[in-house]
């Protein structure tokens, strides 16, 4: 008589590399996107010496932001789709928040409405650029796995507790048909 898993290989691996197959496949797609995201109109030589810096950049987003100019949020940004921000004529450039080895996170503030906002600035192509919180920068951050982790733990806690479920269930069949002489067993 040879002996049969309570629980399949297939099943167990579903389990345990769902949440990894999910971000492998979310990175490819970020990857891809980063071949398309920048507009190379943007990354010409004027623009090259403009943005030479994050400071400078920083200093030209607050004009844009109090002005609400498209055309200098969209320069600013480099994107072939540019983001929206909240722009308002209060709104100032406070102080560099964050440093990271790829990003610079610049605070500004709105000293009507007293709300914060950080913007999050790379340099790309030889120039900096202001980048939206997109699903781009929270790959390139490393901010992502302050989602990923706590979603990969609850899938795989719940995971191997259904598979645990039906391992008992299917080891009570196979001890009850053994005990009675059921076939099976």
């Amino acid at each position: 008589m040879r002996w049969k898993p309570v629980v399949s290989w297939r099943a167990i691996l579903f389990v345990a590399l769902t949440p990894i197959i999910v971000l492998g496949l979310l990175f490819l797609a970020v990857w891809l996107y980063g071949l398309v995201r920048y507009d190379p109109a943007y990354f010409t030589e004027p623009y090259l010496s403009r943005y030479d810096t994050p400071g400078k950049t920083a200093r030209a987003l607050e004009q844009a932001l109090q002005t609400n100019d498209p055309l200098l949020l969209a320069e600013l940004q480099g994107l072939r789709h540019p983001a929206k921000f909240k722009t308002a004529p209060s709104m100032i450039f406070v102080m560099l928040l964050e440093r990271t080895d790829r990003y610079f996170t610049y605070l500004y503030f709105d000293i009507q409405t007293y709300e914060r906002y950080p913007h999050y600035f790379e340099e790309v192509h030889g120039r900096w650029v202001v980048s939206p919180p997109d699903l781009y920068y929270y790959i390139h951050s490393g901010r992502w796995l302050v989602a990923f982790t706590p979603i990969a733990i609850v899938w795989w806690l719940l995971g191997g507790l259904a598979l645990g479920i039906v391992a008992v269930i299917r080891v009570s069949d196979r001890f009850r048909a053994k005990l009675y002489g059921e076939p099976g067993g």
